[in-house]
């Protein structure tokens, strides 16, 4: 059985436990940060700590950053929306909407507004954005020229030139990021013959990297994996332990034990369910409905999903060629939902795909869901 005492940031004991840790007179996490011009490379996945700091995956600079965001804001009545939000970012940015591409979301659990990474042209001479909402459809840029801020290095990431079959590797260094209980949780590629790695970086930030290689098996492919990255995870705890529940492109289901996860250890997951063929998973976040806690998944081809994590907690690994699905999902009505991130018990944030391919930032009442 799983705990609805979630094993993820947005717990608020999680939180408290960070805070503590540097809750002496007049030391605070900030502090530990410095002004300066936040030389991101590229933007990707976001999460959020405590005290107003949006942690931000450099992938192309092989690097985490955590940024002071200082939002003091009060949160709205109303949930927010914003139609056209894709151009009205390229109109903020002064390009249009093609030349343009949201990477990830984030929601600050206080102000509770919408936090986009955003690339500004293609390939390498694009430009990374941090972009907010600021109230009833409006937007702001997050200036990093002149920012608190510090970096974890990720030591291992392919070399800039290292290729995949379909392109570059060093995008794929870091897909997706969790801050939880003083640690920065970081998923990509490496340099090493197991590319897929999980890695681990103490914050406030220092030179130490824990770093562990993945294996999983996919089972519409009908083989061990060791070179695709986890596409999104969340931390979750199950059967009372911590886990990461984590998807990968066509779209396996798969656990981690955190306990497992040691600095050059070599970690098979447990496949427990298999999403779909040619999707991606997006997103994921939990969420309460009626007092029972679930798995939203966003994907790239199929719709939102709702997983109840007691059946991922009791479900047998999928280790051979089978048709099996594993675990189940309910595929929920909302179309075209395509990013998640949860804003407060009551709604979660989601970018929207419409009609004539516009995209749209919406709120989804969890009791909906």
């Amino acid at each position: 059985m799983f705990s609805t005492q979630r094993f993820r940031f947005l717990a608020l004991a999680v939180v408290g436990v960070a805070v503590l840790a540097w809750s002496l007179p007049g030391r605070s996490l900030t502090d530990t940060l410095t002004y300066g011009k936040a030389d991101l490379q590229s933007a990707g996945a976001l999460t959020f700590g405590p005290e107003n700091i949006l942690f931000v995956g450099d992938a192309l600079g092989a690097a985490v950053f955590a940024l002071d965001v200082a939002d003091e804001a009060m949160a709205g009545e109303a949930p927010v929306r914003i139609e056209n939000v894709d151009e009205k970012i390229a109109a903020l940015l002064g390009t249009t909407k093609d030349d343009i591409s949201i990477n990830d979301i984030a929601v600050h659990s206080t102000s509770q507004r919408v936090y986009f990474s955003v690339s500004r042209g293609q390939g390498e001479t694009s430009m990374p954005v941090l972009l907010r909402t600021t109230g009833s459809g409006g937007l702001e840029e997050v200036s990093l020229d002149n920012i608190r801020f510090s970096k974890g290095a990720i030591t291992n990431a392919p070399a800039p030139d290292a290729r995949l079959r379909r392109g570059l590797a060093r995008p794929y260094a870091i897909t997706d990021l969790a801050f939880v209980d003083g640690e920065v949780f970081v998923a990509g590629l490496s340099n090493e013959e197991f590319a897929s790695h999980f890695r681990k970086l103490s914050f406030p930030f220092n030179d130490a990297m824990t770093s562990t290689s993945l294996e999983i098996y996919h089972v519409s492919h009908h083989a061990n994996e060791t070179h695709a990255p986890i596409n999104t995870f969340t931390p979750f705890t199950l059967n009372g332990e911590p886990h990461l529940v984590a998807t990968y492109t066509c779209t396996p289901l798969v656990t981690f034990a955190v306990k497992d996860l040691q600095n050059g250890a070599h970690v098979k997951g447990k496949t427990v369910a298999e999403l779909g063929s040619g999707n991606r998973a997006l997103g994921m976040t939990p969420y309460e409905k009626d007092g029972q806690t679930y798995l939203l998944v966003a994907n790239s081809r199929h719709p939102l999903m709702r997983i109840d994590p007691n059946d991922v907690a009791d479900a047998k690994a999928l280790e051979m060629p089978t048709e099996e699905h594993g675990v189940a999902f309910t595929a929920l009505s909302p179309e075209g939902i395509v990013r998640i991130a949860l804003i407060n018990d009551d709604y979660v944030a989601a970018l929207q795909q419409g009609d004539g391919e516009a995209l749209h930032l919406v709120a989804l009442a969890t009791d909906s869901l």
